[in-house]
């Protein structure tokens, strides 16, 4: 089978070793995800993998010349190129061979009798047809047809978005037509329905095998069926499973290690404490005996257990039973965006927002906290409810002050002792208090942004993309501390591993209004998938799954939606 066989002893940037110890082989059909904390080096791994980088004491062999195809974002010199002119770019030993094809046939034109221009077009249109000439036009429209490309090949690419511009990047490398996919965070810039695109692409029609980066967890979940763990300066752990599986044997494999070092602790401490007590005496000889038998046996090392961060948040006492709201509300700016019939958020309530991209989910946030006021209607924030607000810009931050500075331009000043502990809950160093914002990682700043808002007291949260830029860890962290909040959520996420552990209702705009629905996103797809309205109680007034429902379900999916959600009614 052909394989990537790689060896690499260690890497090292500015003096600093970035990891070591590294040896697997990745055969061409492995479906594999990296993953690991920020700043674990992944990106630099998967570039040592396809050769970008070879500033590092490796070996890697190439058994059976395996074709490697990298993701790349789309940051071309010339933006007036039309994306069919990108694409083209592929094929660039194509297009040379046609334009001397071409210069030959005029030249053919004007000395008819030439041999040597005879023979030289013969060769040429030889290797033209070996090298499949004829069709990269072909394939150009098949690859951009089956992304939905098609509508963009002729605009240029300063007209196109970001999240157009991965599709882009991805029709490049699969024009390679690679043994094996590189995709480093692929679902970067793109919706929900394009990231389960590619999804199905990856599983159903891809033929061979990928490794990919992402903090997409349910991606990762659907498309790999292996998990490679990089820690920072560590070695390469193997899982043969999906993330969600890698999370649970790491935490076997974590206590198991932990429990073997500590049983080999309590032993050699027991024993040297014997050595001690019997050191001097008539039993001396059995002392120095047992002190040899501990110095040669094989220690086992500590295990390197990453530390996790610990999200908290601040819950007020109580929390009125209507939180926010609205009836026959337009929501804008200058002109109506959307428009909601009626929707109420009660206290007990997650609700998750979906929006596609474009939507102008911002103006719909800044309603709600104030800053902007509707157009028409009625909307109440109840007198009691204090909120906290995480935006995904971080504006509630000032870039050119500290951190400590930021912390006192929201009315928390505290002794440094104090400070320097609730940071650490959030893996920052002692030395970080002191940094200007500007100069802190994106995820750093994320950290940040929630250690202010510990300090609030609330009932209502909202939050704007709160997982972006987050490994999975924090993510895991803050969720774990987000199921505990009491009280009410509103949020906003494109994180699907995320909305499915908190989500209890949808909000979701749709032919400019807004309309409501039970669940979770695999609820939410589930009502869309089987032709279900999404505003479709699942209860009668008596609490009983409702009849018309009921015929479209099969056994497991009434007891799924009976268990999930029949408590929720009597609340």
């Amino acid at each position: 089978m052909k394989h990537l066989k790689v060896k690499i002893d260690k890497l090292e940037f500015d003096w600093e070793i970035v990891f070591k110890d590294i040896d697997f082989v990745l055969n061409e059909d492995d479906r594999v995800s990296i993953v690991g904390p920020n700043g674990a080096w992944k990106t630099s791994l998967l570039k040592v993998l396809i050769w970008e980088n070879k500033n590092f004491d490796w070996f890697i062999e190439n058994v059976w010349n395996l074709t490697l195809g990298y993701l790349h974002q789309v940051y071309s010199d010339d933006e007036n190129k039309t994306v069919r002119e990108e694409l083209k770019d592929w094929f660039k030993e194509i297009i040379n061979a046609e334009k001397e094809l071409t210069e030959v046939e005029k030249d053919m034109a004007e000395n008819p009798d030439d041999i040597s221009l005879i023979e030289t077009y013969t060769s040429l249109l030889e290797r033209f047809n070996n090298i499949w000439g004829y069709d990269y036009n072909n394939k150009i429209h098949n690859v951009a047809n089956g992304i939905w490309l098609i509508d963009l090949l002729d605009k240029r690419l300063v007209e196109v978005s970001w999240w157009q511009r991965t599709k882009i990047a991805l029709a490049k490398v699969l024009l390679e037509s690679p043994d094996i996919l590189f995709l480093d965070e692929p679902t970067n810039f793109i919706d929900m329905a394009w990231v389960e695109w590619l999804e199905s692409y990856l599983k159903n029609k891809w033929k061979w095998g990928y490794v990919i980066i992402s903090h997409d967890r349910e991606f990762l979940d659907k498309s790999c069926n292996k998990t490679f763990e990089l820690q920072p300066k560590l070695g390469l752990e193997l899982y043969h499973t999906n993330y969600s599986g890698y999370v649970l044997e790491r935490d076997k494999v974590e206590k198991k290690k932990m429990e073997a070092w500590e049983r080999q602790e309590e032993y050699i401490d027991k024993q040297e404490n014997l050595i001690n007590r019997f050191r001097a005496g008539s039993r001396a000889w059995w002392a120095k005996s047992r002190e040899k038998m501990i110095d040669k046996m094989e220690k086992i090392d500590k295990p390197y257990i990453p530390k996790k961060p610990k999200f908290f948040f601040n819950e007020l006492k109580d929390c009125p039973d209507k939180v926010l709201s609205f009836k026959e509300v337009f929501i804008g700016r200058n002109e109506p965006l959307f428009y909601i019939n009626e929707a109420i958020l009660h206290k007990w309530q997650r609700i998750w927002i979906v929006w596609e991209n474009g939507v102008w989910k911002s103006t719909f946030l800044k309603t709600i906290i104030g800053q902007l006021d509707i157009l028409d209607g009625y909307f109440v924030k109840w007198k009691s409810v204090e909120y906290v607000y995480y935006s995904q810009l971080h504006e509630e931050l000032d870039k050119n002050k500290t951190v400590r500075e930021n912390f006192i331009a929201h009315g928390i000043d505290m002794p440094d002792q104090h400070l320097i502990w609730l940071l650490n809950h959030y893996l920052f160093e002692k030395e970080d208090i002191d940094k200007k914002v500007a100069n802190l990682s994106w995820w750093q700043t994320s950290k940040l942004l929630f250690a202010i808002l510990w300090q609030k007291e609330c009932n209502l949260l909202i939050l704007d993309e709160p997982t972006n830029h987050l490994d999975y860890d924090t993510r895991e962290a803050m969720e774990h501390a987000l199921q505990k909040f009491k009280w009410a959520i509103l949020f906003i996420s494109h994180d699907r591993y995320f909305v499915n552990k908190l989500a209890t209702n949808i909000w979701f705009i749709t032919d400019w209004e807004l309309s409501i629905s039970y669940g979770n996103y695999e609820d939410y797809k589930f009502k869309l998938e089987n032709g279900i309205d999404m505003d479709f109680n699942l209860f009668d007034e008596e609490a009983e799954l409702n009849l018309v429902l009921e015929e479209k379900l099969s056994d497991r999916q009434r007891k799924r939606i009976k268990d999930k959600f029949w408590g929720g009614k009597k609340r």
